[in-house]
């Protein structure tokens, strides 16, 4: 592995609410695809939040902030669909980087799968002991 490629990476502090919850921060690396960050945020939460958690990301919002006429900041929500839409946020965030960390809303759902795979089966509750 070249090392002078992994110290030459940047990353930014991140701030994502899952469900509106507490903040948990984490760093994205600049140049992070959409899907990269999908796949590292639904990993945060399953590492944070519980191992078999089968939640996974099914909306990402980045909290936008601008500044207005009076100096106060203000945040508006920005959908984040596909890798164009990474890179406006990192430069807009670059405009407000000394404002605090990159702010995502991330909504976690399950899939029709895993909903279905947790289910107790009739034929299985024969086996369950009571």
């Amino acid at each position: 592995m070249d090392v002078s490629l992994t110290q030459r990476m940047r990353s930014t502090l991140a701030a994502v609410y899952f469900n509106h919850e507490k903040p948990i921060l984490f760093r994205i690396n600049d140049g992070e695809t959409f899907d990269g960050l999908k796949q590292q945020l639904n990993e945060l939460n399953r590492t944070t939040n519980n191992q078999n958690d089968n939640r996974t990301v099914s909306s990402l919002k980045y909290r936008k902030p601008s500044i207005g006429p009076d100096g106060r900041i203000s945040f508006t929500d920005m959908m984040l669909e596909n890798n164009d839409d990474i890179e406006t946020m990192f430069s807009i965030f670059e405009q407000y980087s000394n404002r605090g960390p990159i702010e995502l809303d991330a909504t976690l759902t399950r899939s029709v799968e895993a909903i279905l795979a947790s289910l107790v089966r009739p034929e299985d509750r024969n086996h369950v002991s009571i």
